[in-house]
């Protein structure tokens, strides 16, 4: 009798095993989902962007019309140029160049380039991918495999504007505070105070002019 209830709850886990993969399955399929990692090889640096080929097909009709491309070299030039266009990677204030692109047309399609001048000690990373922003629910999921850092996951959508400020702390990635940012630059802290100092004191100057006014009256 316990052996026939193992079997059963063994059969019941193996269901939900598949389930879920399938799950995870029509998640990679979506039009709305997509991923972009940025990772190392043999020392070299590579981002990749999957998404399903509905999305790209589906953008790509969305900017340059099904008329711009007849066979899939051509609709590959055109993911490429659009990619460029719309991805923007930013490593310690420099902006790393994308080389080499490559495009796997697939039920699941890749974009490949290579990263390059791509500092060794990255202090502030900022990403901005917009390739599949015309999709009302598209989600990007980040991934940073980096040697050296930790791995990092993050999602890019239409609530955060499809862009991701991070920094190195302690040798953790950490999502920058864009109201504490503002705040950290010095030169603008400065003014800032200038500004309300300026004001205090032309408040102080009327309201004397107008204590003076009313004692001559």
């Amino acid at each position: 009798m316990h052996d026939k209830f193992r079997i059963l709850e063994l059969k019941k886990i193996f269901v939900f095993i598949l389930l879920f993969c399938s799950i995870l399955k029509g998640f990679a399929h979506s039009p709305d989902w997509s991923s972009l990692m940025i990772y190392e090889q043999n020392g070299r640096h590579f981002l990749a962007v999957k998404s399903s080929l509905t999305a790209f097909e589906g953008e790509i009709d969305y900017i340059f019309t099904k008329n711009a491309y007849k066979t899939p070299e051509e609709f590959k030039q055109l993911v490429s140029t659009y990619f460029q266009k719309k991805c923007l990677l930013i490593i310690n204030n420099d902006t790393i160049k994308f080389s080499k692109p490559s495009v796997i047309l697939g039920h699941e399609t890749t974009i490949f380039v290579e990263l390059t001048n791509l500092s060794q000690k990255i202090k502030t990373l900022y990403l901005k991918n917009e390739l599949f922003a015309d999709m009302p629910y598209n989600q990007c999921e980040i991934i940073l495999a980096i040697k050296g850092y930790p791995q990092k996951q993050f999602i890019l959508k239409k609530e955060n504007l499809h862009e991701v400020r991070l920094f190195t702390e302690n040798g953790r990635w950490t999502v920058e505070d864009k109201i504490v940012s503002f705040f950290k630059s010095s030169d603008l802290l400065v003014g800032i105070l200038i500004s309300i100092s300026a004001l205090v004191i032309a408040s102080i100057v009327i309201w004397r002019k107008k204590i003076s006014k009313n004692r001559f009256c």
